[in-house]
């Protein structure tokens, strides 16, 4: 029988715990942290009803607790169930000063907020590229971060156009094989763009199968995030139920604030 060192024993007892302290604090970092230019993250999703709302919602509340400046959120998905609709935010009629803002204040101009952001909601009559284009495409220049809600965007159609606005897409999917897969093969095509938008690939477990399926796709050069299932985030609370949850709603944040891989959680 080997001898135990006990100066190994705090490693060996707490060793996931300090691990998991320490990612906690890098995501934390991340988020926080200097950015070299206005971050423009997009959200939107393979197929309707897989959390995309839900997770830009829980990403804006995660990252505007955390800068000192407020955060853009920006509407443009179709119908009435979008992230400034889900925030409160009324539809926000075009604006003269807005448009032509050299200040942050002109840009705030006419917006509704909360703590932390502001809120945009033009109406996509045009469709949501004309819609990012006339309204917030002025702005973001005077955010830190914004965060868009595509909603469902179709990759045959105006995928890649909505993914160009933005320096990061969040691809939503649910996390089972097929849907993971999809999402997987659009994502290659979302880097190759000419604007070069950094691919983020959330997988949200509905069916309540485990994260196994974006751990199988950890390799992968751009981050996978899994988010497991959570009553909260199912109900459209404000904040999930789980720490599991909280945990992979604050890597998903700081993969999308920096744009680049955070360990899973």
């Amino acid at each position: 029988m080997s001898a135990l060192d006990l100066r190994e024993l705090p490693s060996a007892l707490f060793g996931s715990g300090v691990a998991r302290h320490a990612r906690l604090t890098e995501w934390d970092a991340s988020i926080r942290g200097i950015l070299p230019a206005p971050r423009r993250i997009g959200f939107m999703s393979l197929a309707p009803g897989v959390g995309t709302t839900t997770l830009a919602r829980q990403v804006l509340r995660v990252v505007a607790a955390r800068r000192p400046n407020p955060v853009l959120a920006v509407d443009v998905a179709a119908g009435s169930g979008g992230l400034a609709a889900s925030l409160g935010v009324p539809h926000t009629p075009p604006d003269d000063t807005r448009a032509g803002a050299r200040t942050t204040a002109e840009a705030m101009a006419g917006l509704s907020g909360g703590e932390g952001w502001y809120g945009l909601r033009p109406a996509a009559t045009d469709g949501p590229v004309a819609a990012w284009l006339a309204e917030a495409a002025p702005i973001t220049r005077f955010f830190d971060v914004s965060i868009t809600d595509f909603g469902p965007r179709d990759p045959r159609v105006d995928l890649a156009a909505c993914a160009a606005l933005s320096d990061v897409v969040c691809l939503v999917a649910d996390s089972r094989r097929a849907s993971a897969e999809l999402a997987r093969a659009v994502a290659p095509a979302v880097a190759r763009l000419p604007e070069r938008p950094t691919p983020v690939i959330v997988l949200v477990d509905h069916a309540r199968q485990g994260n196994g399926v974006a751990r199988a796709l950890a390799d992968d050069p751009w981050p996978v995030v899994g988010v497991p299932f959570d009553h909260g985030l199912r109900a459209g609370d404000d904040a999930p139920r789980t720490h599991t949850a909280r945990r992979a709603v604050l890597c998903l944040a700081a993969a999308v604030v920096s744009g680049r891989k955070a360990v899973s959680p």
